[in-house]
């Protein structure tokens, strides 16, 4: 058989209510300050972020670099020719007058804009240049894996001319 429940009838129960439910509370600022405050952080933010793509539009030219770079082979006979090519071309980027450059002055157009300590003034980077135009000068694997690893220093830490920079901001 089936029951039938009913509210309890008694005395003591008769007089309860439900409970009130409060209003939500709003996750908006209520004041003035909290606002400001809000504001604030989201320019910072949005600066932030504006200087960051800045950062990478103008470094872009890095990465292309390093990926045609990390595709050379210090074993190919025409290593020196690409390489030359790929720092050339970073280099007219950086600055159109670079293209004339060649030879002593293209290895110290490297080293004036590399941080530290030249790296483009020994005799690996002279016979480098001197194979660009002497088929008979010939460099070895090490030699191009060598000149390989400078470039790749080179690219990641150069500095930029204070007249490339307020062409490109």
């Amino acid at each position: 058989m089936a029951t039938v429940h009913t509210p309890p009838s008694t005395y003591i129960l008769r007089d309860l209510h439900d409970v009130a439910v409060p209003e939500s509370v709003s996750w908006w600022p209520q004041t003035i300050g909290w606002k400001l405050l809000a504001l604030a952080i989201l320019l910072a933010l949005v600066y932030w972020t504006y200087k960051a793509l800045c950062r990478w539009w103008n470094n872009r030219y890095r990465s292309e670099a390093l990926t045609a770079l990390n595709e050379l082979n210090p074993q190919d006979n025409d290593t020196g020719k690409r390489l030359f090519s790929i720092l050339k071309v970073v280099l007219v980027y950086l600055n159109s007058g670079n293209a004339r450059l060649f030879d002593a002055a293209f290895l110290g157009k490297l080293d004036e804009l590399s941080l530290g300590q030249p790296t483009f003034n020994d005799q690996t980077a002279k016979q480098w240049q001197q194979s660009l135009v002497n088929p008979n000068i010939e460099l070895s694997s090490e030699q191009n894996a060598e000149l390989i690893k400078r470039a790749q220093v080179w690219l990641k830490q150069h500095r930029l001319n204070v007249k490339t920079q307020e062409g490109r901001v």
